[in-house]
């Protein structure tokens, strides 16, 4: 198929197997899942799923901690880097190629583990959760 096009045997199975894998995320579409949480209706339950509220919070904010930490580490590897540059530099061409050295710095918190976290200690405090896919 793909050596008609000049690709060895290597490279076709290669692009084969990206066609296949591409056309089947295609197929597969987006879809986006939805929770429908129906709490205990013990007194019990409902202090029990108020304690996995309590978890969720610290573990969002340790993930948001974790990220704000992860940019700011970036952010200063960045001025170091570009600082030393800047010395090294021996003409302006030299110093203008230093801002490669000023890149963006993103991090963003994953907050999924502490989602399914929550989920898990929501049913086992008796609560009911229905799963809901949508395309």
């Amino acid at each position: 198929m793909f050596t008609a096009f000049g690709f060895s045997g290597t490279t076709s199975r290669l692009l084969r197997r990206f066609c296949v894998v591409a056309g089947l995320l295609l197929l597969t579409g987006c879809s986006f899942v939805r929770y429908e949480y129906y709490p205990p209706t013990t007194d019990g339950g409902r202090q029990c799923v108020a304690q996995c509220s309590i978890a969720r919070e610290v573990c969002v904010g340790n993930e948001n901690q974790r990220a704000a930490n992860e940019r700011q580490v970036c952010e200063q590897q960045n001025r170091w880097n570009y600082q030393n540059c800047i010395r090294r530099a021996k003409d302006k061409d030299d110093a203008r190629s230093c801002s490669r050295y000023q890149n963006s710095c993103w991090a963003s918190p994953n907050t999924y583990r502490c989602d399914e976290n929550y989920r898990s200690c929501f049913v086992s405090c008796g609560g009911h959760i229905n799963v809901i896919k949508e395309q």
